[in-house]
């Protein structure tokens, strides 16, 4: 696969819950690792690689990645969607490098083949599992990714949820268009090869 990256599977999650409001979920603290591991190993024996964490309905993380979502806008544009920082959702540094590159495409940067003319519009906004299912129904729905610091960029094929199974858009190569360039970019800065915004720094 292009880039090395391998879709995955997701099982959402109501009864157990990540993170709580008024809690820890916004840091990097072993204490919001521990308590995942159970759930974790319940869904791959269901035959999926990670948990969706819900908040009731609301859709806060992917295992321990944020996630973000690709919709078709009705003014032509694509719509780039993340959980907002509530003090659930943990503040990842690839998180914010997506929503800073994405909002610079077609104005201050052109991402890795993507038109110049498309026009992405990033944005934190909160999401549920009921909204995910409307969007695929009607087709606006584009695509699904996961985003952390290992991963880097990981796209989403599958979601199962209370006994069915929510068939995501799938590409050749894994991640799709938006996931594939944000991927790229950020691989290129990171190994020097595009030097954007001040980000890397040269060290003698």
């Amino acid at each position: 696969m292009s880039n090395g990256v391998r879709p995955l599977s997701l099982l959402a999650l109501r009864d157990n819950i990540r993170a709580w409001p008024g809690g820890t979920g916004e840091y990097k603290i072993a204490g919001n690792y521990g308590p995942v591991l159970g759930p974790h190993q319940d869904a791959q024996e269901k035959g999926y690689d990670q948990t969706l964490w819900l908040l009731g309905e609301k859709i806060t993380e992917a295992g321990v990645m944020n996630i973000f979502v690709v919709l078709r806008r009705d003014d032509g544009g694509v719509g780039l969607f993340t959980p907002p920082l509530d003090g659930t959702i943990l503040a990842g540094v690839t998180r914010e490098s997506v929503l800073d590159l994405a909002g610079a495409h077609s104005s201050r940067t052109t991402l890795p083949d993507l038109p110049h003319t498309m026009r992405l519009h990033p944005a934190e906004r909160e999401f549920t599992i009921s909204e995910l299912q409307q969007w695929l129904v009607e087709g606006r729905l584009l695509e699904i990714f996961a985003v952390g610091t290992a991963v880097i960029v990981v796209p989403i094929t599958r979601i199962g949820y209370e006994g069915e199974e929510m068939i995501l858009p799938s590409f050749e190569g894994g991640l799709g268009p938006v996931g594939r360039a944000l991927h790229t970019r950020i691989t290129d800065i990171q190994d020097g090869r595009v030097e954007w915004d001040g980000w890397s720094v040269v060290c003698d």
